[in-house]
């Protein structure tokens, strides 16, 4: 577990200083398209491509960071009104389908780099396996938080002194020690 939180420490520094350089890259650019074609009136051929190019790293590696954070938007109207057991179960279910089709989309992702290593970008002439390679990171950066969060929430159901004393908070009742 502690390589594990070294890992996403790491991840998580490294996403949150490329994603605020991405987005600054990315209204420069969109800055630079605008004046380059209404003032200068020689529009740049690359800008929507690398500002395109940019996005996706954005949204993988954002995807990941707001993972870890808890921050994905989720319906939890009918999960909430479950009883307590239920609602753990039904948790650690849907992390697990999650988790299985993150694995999926990171493996399509890499059999996507590798089918597509030879191709460049038409404007800028570069690698596309550039762009396609945010596929594959996303998702094994969003897999290991759900894996963190997963081994985390089972390591504490594991102590029964914890669920005693849940249910006696909840109950209104002092637990002795």
């Amino acid at each position: 577990m502690r390589w594990l939180n070294m890992i996403l420490t790491l991840f998580d520094r490294l996403a949150y200083v490329l994603v605020a350089l991405l987005m600054g890259g990315m209204g420069i650019i969109a800055f630079a398209a605008v004046f380059f074609r209404f003032v200068l009136t020689d529009p740049l051929t690359w800008s929507e491509e690398a500002a395109r190019y940019m996005m996706v790293w954005v949204t993988f590696l954002g995807a990941g960071y707001a993972m870890g954070k808890g921050r994905h938007i989720g319906v939890t109207l009918f999960v909430d009104k479950l009883p307590e057991g239920v609602r753990r179960r039904v948790t650690f279910a849907a992390e697990i389908i999650i988790m299985v089709f993150l694995a999926a989309v990171t493996v399509q992702g890499v059999n996507l780099m590798i089918s597509l290593r030879s191709q460049t970008s038409p404007a800028m002439d570069f690698p596309m396996i550039l762009p396609y390679m945010a596929i594959p990171v996303g998702s094994v950066y969003m897999f290991l938080h759900l894996l963190r969060m997963v081994l985390t929430r089972s390591s504490q159901a594991l102590s029964t002194a914890d669920i005693e004393l849940e249910v006696a908070l909840k109950a209104g009742r002092e637990v002795k020690a």
